[in-house]
């Protein structure tokens, strides 16, 4: 009785590189995609690494000017591009090394804004003191007209005030929380990670930073009609 095949999908990989599209691929992807058995796999997955690990580390940073998020978006890719027996990766058309890496440069960045969007598209702990600038930031923002020497300290001392303080940062968690994920996304780099509109133009893909600014003032135009109709028509609580 013949044993199974421990790789199921390397019969139709090799199947396919001996078609028209088997001249058409790197040395390195050819050898990963026809890879059988655990050892044999790893040597050629190391073997591309060698290849192609600067350009996606690169892409990371890209992405990540922190140190420790783009080490964890680089993983992040490495883990996705593994998956399902290198799924991601067989869906590369053709074309040589060039091709090869622009093509991950532009499947590593989505994957590294893919995980941006699915941090910050959920309901993310914070420290109190951070979440409370952060939203004081977003405040004073709405309402830009007012000049900063005017803005009131949201952390005085007077219990009403910190009253009212907690009540205008409460409704505007829950404005936020009804946006879109890619709104809330771009309050959080703006806000939480305080980004310029460079680089958030940049990390979204926004053809200038202008575009950035322009859908962060449509997103402040949304959130302060919500505030303003629960009775809230400036930074003042």
């Amino acid at each position: 009785m013949l044993a199974a095949d421990p790789h199921p999908g390397a019969g139709r990989v090799t199947e396919h590189l001996s078609g028209s599209a088997s001249g058409s691929l790197p040395p390195e992807l050819t050898e990963l995609l026809s890879a059988r058995g655990e050892e044999q796999t790893e040597r050629a997955w190391n073997r591309f690494l060698r290849s192609y690990n600067d350009l996606l580390l690169r892409t990371a940073r890209s992405v990540h000017r922190d140190h420790d998020a783009a080490m964890n978006a680089y993983a992040h890719v490495l883990e996705r591009l593994r998956a399902d027996g290198f799924a991601r990766l067989r869906k590369f058309s053709g074309g040589d090394r060039d091709n090869l890496s622009r093509w991950l440069v532009v499947v590593a960045r989505r994957m590294c804004l893919d995980q941006l969007r699915q941090k910050y598209g959920r309901t993310r702990a914070r420290t109190p003191e951070r979440e409370r600038l952060a939203r004081k930031r977003l405040v004073d923002e709405l309402w830009e007209s007012r000049k900063p020497p005017d803005l009131p300290d949201l952390a005085a001392g007077d219990p009403e005030m910190d009253l009212r303080a907690a009540e205008l940062r409460s409704a505007l968690a829950e404005a936020i929380e009804v946006l879109e994920p890619g709104d809330r996304l771009l309050l959080a780099l703006r806000f939480d990670n305080e980004l310029s509109g460079r680089r958030i133009a940049e990390i979204l893909d926004f053809p200038t930073p202008f575009h950035a600014y322009r859908a962060l003032n449509g997103i402040f135009a949304r959130l302060r009609q919500q505030l303003e109709a629960l009775g809230f028509e400036g930074p003042e609580p």
